[in-house]
């Protein structure tokens, strides 16, 4: 018996649906199969049977969704005589009502998210740089004198390089027992304006800038007031400035938002009396004393333990009106110098409920305001502190870091997994994203928290580093930078081909090296300029064809090696069913160290795709068959139409 959830033929409509939506499931079986079959549906508080119906060799029954958005779980129960047999669930675990399965079989999924759910189109369609402030550009001297003088008289450490091409600090500063982020190279926000026409140029249409506020600490995490660009980078002015600026160059300016804690040394808990309001640490009087949690002795609860960061009540009705809900809340403060929107810090750690809240405000205000979350894992699927996360179901986030992405592309580039793995990655997520959500994520190779895809794919690590102490030491020789050269090109050439906002981070597109925190956020250099003319061909190849920004996806394991991905749009109509022109374009992607000569035919994989684009496909192509060689640790892009 077969049933493969990403085909019609089995599963009608392939992929996440909407609530009350009506889905046809077909198990497909030898005529005259003397059985009976079940088919059972289930989530966390929801759990139903149906009876199948044999119809021309299949068993069939069509289900409407329930009203509320949810992840579902399916199995076939098929009983012959006294024997029953479970399809897609093992014995293992409990499963519904009493039923056994194995820990990490649940039966196939199910996404039913918010009807009329959307997600900004600029994020689908564009292209993202990350860039960490303090290392990008610096724009104005004058900025780095005025932060260094400020910060000080605040009481604070702080070390400010001579040169750009210093180390970042990776230790203790003398005297000191522990590392502190506290040395500054002086990027501001005048650098990035700089700055703008270069990146027009790589095709950039956003910018995700990592904290700006004022804190004490160059990465900005622990924030010191949620209002006030830090005076290293320059001021609220600049702020509003940049994003005019931008903006008339087409491109879009996304905050990063940290509201699961603050700085102890801050406005609001100024445990170290440095600011002249009444922090929360000092008296209970403090109009921020509800924020934070303390008990009778008066300690505190901190972020993972952190004492420089003290957790806040994300639901407290103040925290919520001063962040979300008031007149001048942080969110239309910052919307009304003219960011675009917020990437949430920790967004597993912040409620469902302030999540949906701050969507909806953002919403209300302006629709097309991008709202990004930070989730290492499947987004759909994730639990946190025992509750199943529900922050991309159409009521949360418009996207997420795609850190998955990163994890399986980087493994399929080093040999750790075949193209056939890579293969049912990505068709899992495209399957079980709402579609929405799926063209919108964030596909990532490198950030400010995991190491330069440079670096990785050099070194051959991906999950499992080294320690702080042993990364100070490592060393990328110069034959294993070539090899991380030849490898990211062809990361570069996945994550500009796949549907979603490819991110890159600042200083990648030059080759720039880095491990873990602070080695991957160096002072940006151009180390070098043949990838960047790499990465700029395939950057604005995107950029030019709407295909590749909102059209099909179809992922084909070509051979063991060889990953082929094919973007089209057969009948005018892009994924959105709005415009789009028509053509295919195949990628190929051979990581491996030999020349493969591939062979496969286009009609015989549909995967993911709706019966009828993939029929329009085939009648667009004519000839379906691709046959053709590939050499060793390369791709090839071909157009088909």
């Amino acid at each position: 018996m077969i049933h493969n959830a990403s085909i019609e033929q089995y599963r009608e409509p392939v992929g996440a649906v909407t609530k009350g939506e009506e889905v046809k499931l077909r198990l497909f079986a030898l005529e005259g199969t003397a059985v009976t079959v079940e088919l059972v549906l289930y989530s966390e508080d929801y759990h139903k049977t149906f009876s199948m119906r044999e119809k021309k060799g299949f068993y069939e029954c069509i289900i409407e969704m329930p009203e509320k958005a949810c992840i579902l779980w399916y199995y076939f129960r098929i009983t012959e005589g006294n024997y029953t047999y479970y399809y897609g669930a093992r014995p293992g675990r409990t499963c519904g009502e009493g039923i056994r399965v194995e820990e990490d079989v649940r039966g196939f999924q199910i996404t039913v998210y918010e009807r009329g759910f959307e997600t900004p189109r600029w994020l689908s369609k564009g292209i993202m740089y990350q860039i960490f402030p303090d290392r990008f550009c610096r724009g104005d001297r004058q900025n780095t004198v005025r932060g260094e003088a400020y910060h000080r008289k605040m009481g604070r450490d702080i070390y400010v390089h001579k040169s750009w091409e210093e180390r970042p600090l990776f230790g203790p500063m003398e005297g000191k027992e522990f590392y502190d982020p506290c040395d500054f190279f002086g990027g501001d926000l005048e650098g990035i304006k700089k700055r703008l026409d270069e990146l027009k140029k790589l095709g950039v249409t956003c910018i995700y800038l990592n904290p700006i506020v004022e804190s004490s600490s160059n990465h900005r995490y622990n924030t010191g007031d949620y209002k006030k660009v830090d005076p290293f980078l320059g001021d609220n002015e600049d702020f509003r400035e940049l994003c005019e600026v931008a903006r008339r160059k087409g491109i879009h300016i996304i905050l990063d938002g940290v509201f699961s804690h603050t700085g102890a040394d801050s406005l609001y808990f100024n445990k170290n009396g440095n600011y002249k309001s009444v922090g929360a640490y000092q008296s209970q009087d403090s109009p921020y004393y509800d924020w934070y949690s303390f008990d009778s002795r008066g300690d505190y609860k901190s972020w993972w333990g952190f004492r420089s960061l003290p957790e806040v009540n994300e639901l407290d009705e103040r925290f919520l009106s001063y962040i979300i809900t008031g007149r001048n809340s942080v969110l239309k403060h910052w919307f009304n110098l003219g960011a675009s929107g917020f990437r949430l810090d920790v967004a597993d750690e912040l409620p469902d409920e302030f999540i949906f809240l701050m969507r909806k405000t953002m919403k209300k205000m302006f629709k097309n305001y991008a709202l990004i979350g930070e989730v290492w894992e499947d987004v759909t699927t994730k639990e946190s502190y025992g509750v199943k996360r529900k922050y991309a179901l159409g009521r949360g986030l418009d996207s997420t870091m795609n850190y998955p992405f990163k994890v399986n592309c980087v493994n399929f580039l080093l040999g750790n997994e075949d193209a056939y793995a890579m293969q049912q990655f990505l068709l899992g997520q495209q399957c079980n994203y709402p579609k929405p959500f799926y063209y919108s994520v964030m596909n990532l190779l490198s950030s400010h928290d995991i190491p330069r895809i440079r670096t990785t794919l050099a070194s051959g690590m991906n999950e499992m580093l080294p320690s702080r102490e042993n990364q100070i030491d490592y060393v990328v020789t110069s034959e294993n930078d070539r090899r991380g050269a030849v490898l990211s090109r062809l990361a570069f050439a996945i994550q500009f081909f796949i549907p979603g906002i490819p991110s890159i981070y600042y200083g990648d597109e030059y080759g720039m090296n880095g491990l873990m925190d602070p080695f991957n956020r160096g002072p940006y250099f151009k180390h070098d300029t043949k990838i960047y003319e790499e990465l700029k061909t395939v950057s604005v190849f995107r950029s030019r064809e709407k295909i590749l920004q909102t059209g099909y996806a179809l992922y084909i394991g070509a051979s063991k090696n060889v990953l082929a991905f094919l973007r089209f749009a057969a009948g005018n109509k892009d994924i959105f069913g709005e415009p789009c022109g028509q053509g295919a374009y195949l990628l190929l992607v051979n990581p491996g160290d030999e020349e493969e000569e591939i062979e496969f035919d286009i009609a015989d994989h549909k995967e993911g795709v709706p019966e009828e684009e993939h029929r329009r496909l085939i009648r667009m192509l004519g000839n379906t068959r691709v046959h053709t060689k590939i050499q060793k640790s390369d791709y090839k892009i071909m157009r088909l139409s």
